[in-house]
């Protein structure tokens, strides 16, 4: 790499322009590192997705009620919220219809809701579902993936 180039003019380059990058290295599957980057903050206004989960009981049942809400510093595509459940003989009971998948995996005990987009039209959303009563526990740690066009860096 051409560390000179990236001082001055904030671009990645090889020392030798005329030679290919390096990409596919068969001992690394993940390819060629070029650039790590990250960024830490206790500002949770920056954060583009937030996740709110209440399990209450009431009887035999536990109701479980979780909300997102997206920034709208993006477009978030692919979101999938993985909520880890209790054993259980069937599918959780969905108390309040959502537009979106949602898909109980028995094996692993967890349900992943997935929106396909969160963009203006839908910057927040809920679901909520009943399972017999469980420890409020039994739903946490909750897990989070999507995808973004853009990046908190602007890297171009």
């Amino acid at each position: 790499m051409n560390k000179e180039l990236f001082a001055n003019e904030y671009i990645l380059g090889l020392k030798d322009p005329n030679r290919p990058f390096p990409t596919g290295q068969a001992s690394d599957a993940a390819g060629v590192g070029l650039l790590k980057w990250r960024m830490q903050s206790t500002d949770e206004s920056i954060v583009p997705l937030t996740i709110n989960c209440w399990p209450s009981s009431s009887g035999n049942e536990t109701y479980v009620s979780i909300e997102y809400e997206a920034s709208s510093m993006f477009d978030l595509r692919n979101v999938v919220i993985s909520v880890p459940l209790p054993a259980l003989r069937e599918a959780p009971s969905l108390v309040v219809n959502i537009i979106c998948d949602k898909w109980y995996d028995s094996r692993n005990s967890i349900l992943e809701w997935s929106v396909l987009l969160i963009d203006n039209s839908n910057r927040s959303g809920s679901m909520e579902f009943v399972v017999p009563q469980a420890d409020s526990s039994a739903f946490f740690p909750i897990s989070v993936r999507f995808m973004a066009t853009d990046t908190f860096s602007d890297l171009k």
